[in-house]
């Protein structure tokens, strides 16, 4: 039935990346559409977020956030977030160096994977799959796949803290919940849809191991059957497009944001503790 759209001779091998094979053309259109209205609703909300961030009164300690625009904040969010403090997420290695570690894959497996996906878009959009494909597709693919084995174990792995294995000064929420619940059926649904993939492809040269293992499950609960597999890997697709779009909109709206300020708080600790002191020797 769908056996046309899945015809790419091109990437037979698995070398290369075809972003919207087997899908029918009007999703394609639609996808970009939703997209634009999607990253626009969040480009607004946050904007507004910040603005209240922006809106309170500057400390003396904090002098990178005087006069900052909103843009600046994003701008500064980056760059502060490879300064050791955040990189190793010093905030929390007093407390429990399993959650420092577990926190730091957490950040950095995401982190990793949004880069990624705006890589393949990027390559998709503007190069035509010039520049993904190969070993370097190869490569990229599994440190990709790697990234979400590592998110999903640590998601589990924080769910499982707060909410079954509570410690007694751990207050579990219905927002922390969805946040990690949905953020944990992104990388489940992505998983899926590349599995599915790869056994409609009949596992080609593609390094996933997480893909491939998704993939023989689904295979083997379809007993192979193309037409069925190719009819699931759409519905896959759009669950998959579903939460992702779902979950970028939830962050500006939850505790998720704090994203974008964290690390600039967790670098200028020392900074502001220096200049305390400073201020202590001079009086």
């Amino acid at each position: 039935m769908f056996d046309s759209l899945w015809e790419n001779a091109a990437c037979a091998d698995g070398l290369c990346r075809e972003v919207f094979i087997g899908l029918p053309r009007f999703m394609h259109t639609g996808f970009y559409i939703l997209a634009g209205m999607m990253m626009a609703a969040f480009a607004m909300a946050s904007y507004l977020k910040i603005r209240i961030w922006l809106s309170g009164a500057d400390e003396d300690d904090t002098p990178e956030l005087k006069r900052i625009s909103p843009i600046g904040v994003i701008i500064l969010s980056i760059r502060k977030l490879f300064s050791k403090e955040c990189f190793f997420a010093y905030r929390v290695k007093t407390q429990n160096i399993v959650r420092q570690w577990a926190l730091i894959i957490t950040m950095w497996a995401f982190y990793l994977l949004v880069a990624g996906t705006a890589t393949v878009a990027l390559d998709y959009d503007f190069f035509y799959g010039s520049i993904l494909n190969g070993t370097t597709w190869q490569v990229f693919s599994l440190t990709l796949d790697l990234s979400g084995i590592f998110l999903g174990f640590t998601l589990i792995f924080f769910l499982l803290r707060r909410y079954v294995f509570t410690p007694e000064r751990i207050v579990g929420n219905f927002e922390d919940a969805a946040i990690m619940i949905l953020l944990l059926l992104v990388v489940i649904s992505a998983f899926a849809l590349e599995g599915t993939r790869l056994a409609i492809q009949d596992f080609p040269n593609h390094w996933s191991p997480g893909g491939n293992f998704f993939g023989l499950i689904i295979n083997t609960l379809f007993m192979g059957n193309k037409g069925i597999l190719q009819l699931f890997y759409i519905v896959t697709w759009m669950i998959h497009v579903g939460l992702s779009f779902a979950f970028i909109l939830y962050i500006p709206f939850s505790k998720q944001f704090h994203m974008f300020a964290t690390q600039i708080t967790t670098a200028n600790v020392a900074q502001r503790n220096n200049y305390r002191a400073g201020l202590m020797y001079q009086d």
